[in-house]
C-alpha cells in the first residue's frame, strides 16, 4: 500500500481499488460525529485523466484540490451547517416519495420517517465521505459530501459544493459529478 504525508493535507493512503488518495478524519454534523474517508483523485495531466494504479500514483494534487480541502477545514462549520440546512430541506421536500415505495407504515417510519428537526436525520445517516475530483474547465473548488441513508440505500445522499457553497443535493452521483 502506497502511503504519502502531504505538507498541507497530511497523511493519506492510495487505495487501487476506488483510485483514490484516501485521509481518515472525523466531522460533526447534525450533532453527531461520523468518521468520514477524504477521497482525492490524482489527475495525471500527460494523459488527461485520473490515476488508476498505485504504481502510477505520486500523491500529487492539483492547487484547486489543495485549495478546497483547506478552504473547507478553515470554514467547516459554516459549510457544515448550510450542508446541514440544504440536506433538511431536500428531505423535507422528498421524504413522501420515500416513504410511498414502502408497502407498511413501520417500514414507512424506518425508511424514511416525519420529522421537524434536521437533528433528526442524524440515525438515517450513515458513512460520511468527502471526495475532491481534479478541477473542471471552470476551475472551481468542488467538494463532493456523501452519506449512505436509510432512504435511498441504493443511491445514497450526497451534496455538491463548489467554491464552498451547496450547489446541489441529491444522490451520491450529483455530489461527485
Amino acid at each position: 500500500m502506497k502511503e504519502i504525508t502531504h505538507e498541507l493535507l497530511g497523511y493519506f493512503t492510495f487505495e487501487e481499488d476506488q483510485c483514490v488518495w484516501r485521509k481518515k478524519n472525523k466531522l460533526v454534523i447534525f450533532n453527531q460525529e461520523f468518521d468520514v474517508n477524504i477521497d482525492i483523485v490524482e489527475y495525471d495531466e500527460e494523459y488527461e485523466q485520473g490515476v488508476e494504479f498505485e504504481e502510477d500514483a505520486s500523491g500529487h494534487f492539483q492547487d484547486e484540490q489543495i485549495d478546497a480541502l483547506t478552504t473547507f477545514y478553515d470554514h467547516k462549520d459554516n459549510i457544515l451547517k448550510e450542508v446541514e440546512n440544504a440536506i433538511f430541506t431536500y428531505y423535507q421536500e422528498n421524504y413522501k416519495v420515500y416513504r410511498s415505495y414502502e408497502n407498511t407504515e413501520s417500514n414507512k417510519d424506518q425508511v424514511a420517517p416525519i420529522i421537524s428537526k434536521k437533528e433528526d436525520l442524524s440515525p438515517l445517516l450513515q458513512d460520511m465521505g468527502l471526495f475532491i475530483a481534479e478541477r473542471d474547465a471552470a476551475g472551481l473548488r468542488k467538494i463532493g459530501i456523501t452519506f449512505e441513508c436509510t432512504w435511498d440505500p441504493n443511491h445514497g445522499l450526497g451534496v455538491l459544493l463548489k467554491n464552498e457553497q451547496v450547489a446541489a443535493v441529491g444522490t451520491i452521483d450529483d455530489a461527485i459529478e
